[in-house]
């Protein structure tokens, strides 16, 4: 008898294997390398956001000495050009950015990755019962000393409601995605506290007044306008009462353009990078 009721309780304790296997912490899963000259990408599964929404990352990995760009790729370069229509159960998506960095030469200056980056993904099924194809064709350009095109194509299969995944990799770049921060003071947060146009520097420019939190520091400031709008880099000059007086100059603009403009600004620095978006009403360009 005895012998039988352990027989049955290893039974039992088989049968509670996969329900208890649900718990555990897997690797996250990811697709296969799609390897190009200089650069390779692949596609990288997260855990389910409390939303619904399936998390991914576009894992883009360059040889030695190699960048790409950003999604505005400053005075030269191309951004990234995602293809998702070879996908199924996908309705919605969402991409967002790590925060980037500045590149100068003696042509200018263009904005992105040095040598490798993951570009993190939200998606939101079509139905969430149901399983998710993410088929991406990527078309990206990376530099040494000149620029090559390159593209790659990945595949994922993401079961629904997988939660109990670990992807540091991912992770690590979505706590580089800047957080968004409306205009005003902020008690943790690098924050913009007054913003308008800077008749003192060509064309006119752009002043900033921004708050930066005890121990903080800001590196660069990158600004972005709807069409051909081109800024430059942030003369920063720290003030007495502890703020940062930033002023950008205004590169390019579309012809005649003035007036209220939309404008994003991507802050890096610590604590952590922000992004602001709001509205300047900016004159006409001088003669």
């Amino acid at each position: 008898m005895i012998r039988i009721l352990s027989l049955l309780a290893l039974y039992l304790s088989l049968l509670a294997g996969p329900a208890w296997a649900q718990e555990t912490v897997t690797e996250a899963a990811v697709s296969p390398w799609s390897v190009g000259e200089h650069a390779k990408l692949r596609l990288i599964a997260g855990p389910t956001a409390a939303s619904g929404k399936q998390r991914i990352g576009v894992e883009i990995v360059m040889a030695p000495g190699y960048k790409t760009y950003w999604r505005s790729p400053g005075e030269f370069g191309v951004p990234p050009r995602f293809d998702w229509s070879g996908s199924t159960n996908i309705g919605g998506l969402d991409v967002r950015w790590p925060a980037p960095q500045r590149f100068e030469d003696s042509a200018g200056f263009s904005v992105g990755y040095v040598g490798e980056v993951v570009i993190p993904v939200s998606l939101q099924p079509v139905d969430p019962t149901r399983p998710v194809l993410v088929v991406l064709k990527l078309e990206f350009a990376i530099c040494q000393k000149i620029c090559i095109p390159a593209q790659g194509e990945a595949r994922l299969w993401l079961e629904p409601g997988v939660t109990a995944v670990s992807s540091p990799r991912l992770e690590s770049f979505e706590a580089r995605v800047p957080a968004p921060v409306k205009p005003g003071p902020h008690r943790e947060k690098t924050a913009i506290i007054e913003a308008r146009p800077d008749e003192t520097v060509v064309d006119p420019g752009l002043k900033l007044v921004l708050q930066v939190p005890a121990g903080g520091g800001i590196d660069d400031i990158f600004v972005e306008g709807p069409g051909m709008w081109s800024f430059g880099r942030p003369r920063l000059t720290p003030q007495a009462d502890g703020t940062v007086l930033a002023q950008i100059r205004i590169n390019e603009r579309p012809k005649g353009a003035s007036g209220p403009v939309p404008l994003i600004f991507t802050i890096t620095g610590t604590p952590k990078p922000v992004e602001t978006r709001l509205e300047l009403d900016i004159p006409p360009a001088k003669p």
